[in-house]
Formats: C-alpha cells, structure tokens, sequence
C-alpha cells in the first residue's frame, strides 16, 4: 500500500491523499518522501490545474509521528541520538519545513480538506495550501505535550491573530474546532463532516477551470505580497526555534517519559500534573550576586 496516493482526473483537479489510516496518517519518513515526491511529479504538469488534498480514514493527519521511542516530534519518525547538534536537529527539521513550503511554491492551487483531526505539523501544511475546507466538528490542535517551541504558532498567526495564536502556543493540548478555525480565517469555510469532500471537490473544479497560466500568475501575485510580509521568513524561523528547544533539559525530561512509556501515558502523566520543570543548579550560586 502507498502511504501517498496521487490520483490525477480528467477534470484537471488531482487528488493528494495522505494513505496512513491506520495511524490516523501521521507523518513517518516514507511517507513524508512519498509526499515529497508526489509534489514533485505535479510541479510543470498543465493538466493539473488544481491540486486537492485530504486524508483517507477517520483523520486528516494527527501531524509528526512521535510513536517510536526517542523520537523528536522533528516529523522523522527515527530515534534521535541522546545528544545530538543542534546543526543536525535544525537541518532535520527545516527538510520537513521545505516540504510543505513546495506546497505553497507549487505553480498551481492547493485545496485541504480537512476532516477529524488535523494537529502539529499538519497544521502547517494546510497553512501552505491555498485554501481549506474544513469540517464543523474537526479538530484543529496543537501537540498534548511540550515538545518544541516556536515552530506552529507563529505560522497560523497569520491566520487566526496574535492573541489566539498566543494562547494556542502557551497551552499543551490546545485546539479549536473547524467552525472556529473558519470564523477566525484559519480556514476558509466550515462544513458538516459529511460535506467536506463534495465541497472541496466542488471548489477545485471550479478553480480548475481557470486556465493553468493564469493560476500560475495569480498564486505567484498572492505568495508575493505575504512573503513581503514575512510569511516565508516566520516559517523558516519555526526550524530554528524548534531545535533551540530541543537542546533544554526540560524537553529531555519530556522525551524520556515518550521513550519509557509510550506517547498515549506520557499525554496522561503530563494532563495529570506530571512536571517537566528542572530545578536550576548550576547558576543557583550564582544568582545571589546579580
């Protein structure tokens, strides 16, 4: 089974779907290549006016797949060293970065359709689509525990605002329904669950009636004036916040608890109280004189 169907129509519309329903399409590195790959094979192509992309089973993606012991959260998949560079942790997670960044550069229009969860790096690749149809009842979150810093929020703040993006960021598990992702322009509408496909299916043949020169110059006008505005700078900047966070022992204390006993009790113990904070030592001394 491939974890990235590409599937082109006779309508000019084709169809990227995330093929993992067994783990809720989380993003492992085969798949991510997949992806990458799939992006690849549309960019140049004129028979694709428009691109549509959703996620098979119950779940659009739940973002990076930090199952495997030891993981990141980097969107690998692999056990990390105990001690990596923070070189070798940016350079990782930019590669994850520049994937859904060729989304947003690819010459044609994407359209997400978004439907039970869509959490973590998910979020930001339908940041990078060119609009999103999103479920009523979906749930757009951020990951149940401190793994990172400034990687997610300061993408969809230039979606939803400062103050809400603020309060995503400052709270582990925070999430907010399709119906509020939509009033806060997040996404573009909110549908019931059972419409959202229809609907998006709908919006891209629309688009893909355009002819793909013209939505080529048109997605290129729009990606200019937010990247004037920073957009590309803001989202590469998330690669290197993240590995700066990765580097404080505090995120080991929470990656421990992911690799001792599993991702689903490590969310419990951290809900139930369970505390990352590492009381200061070395500078203790010295605080006194400052």
């Amino acid at each position: 089974m491939s974890l990235i169907e590409l599937v082109r129509g006779a309508d000019g519309v084709a169809e990227l779907v995330l093929n993992r329903p067994e783990k809720l399409n989380a993003f492992n590195t085969e798949m991510l290549d997949a992806f990458s790959d799939a992006v690849d094979d549309l960019t140049g192509d004129d028979s694709v006016r428009c691109v549509l992309l959703r996620g098979e089973g119950r779940a659009f993606s739940v973002g990076y797949d930090v199952q495997r012991a030891g993981s990141t959260g980097s969107g690998t998949g692999e056990p990390r060293p105990a001690h990596p560079s923070a070189y070798t942790d940016w350079s990782r997670l930019k590669r994850n970065l520049d994937r859904w960044l060729a989304v947003w550069d690819l010459d044609k229009p994407v359209v997400a359709a978004v439907h039970g969860h869509c959490i973590g790096g998910a979020t930001m690749l339908c940041v990078c689509a060119d609009l999103t149809i999103v479920a009523e009842d979906a749930s757009i979150a951020w990951p149940s525990v401190p793994l990172g810093g400034g990687l997610l929020s300061p993408v969809s703040l230039w979606l939803t605002g400062m103050k809400r993006a603020r309060e995503l960021s400052y709270i582990a598990g925070s999430a907010m329904s399709g119906s509020e992702a939509a009033d806060l322009g997040w996404a573009n509408r909110a549908v019931p669950a059972a419409d959202v496909l229809a609907d998006a299916r709908a919006t891209a043949r629309q688009i893909a009636r355009m002819p793909a020169s013209l939505l080529r110059l048109k997605k290129l006008a729009l990606n200019r004036v937010m990247e004037a505005q920073g957009f590309r700078t803001a989202f590469q900047f998330g690669a290197e916040w993240d590995a700066i966070a990765h580097t404080t022992p505090e995120h080991e204390v929470m990656a421990a608890q992911i690799r001792d006993h599993g991702l689903k009790d490590a969310i419990a113990w951290f809900q139930d109280g369970g505390s990352i904070d590492v009381t200061p030592t070395a500078t203790a001394a010295t605080d006194r004189y400052l």
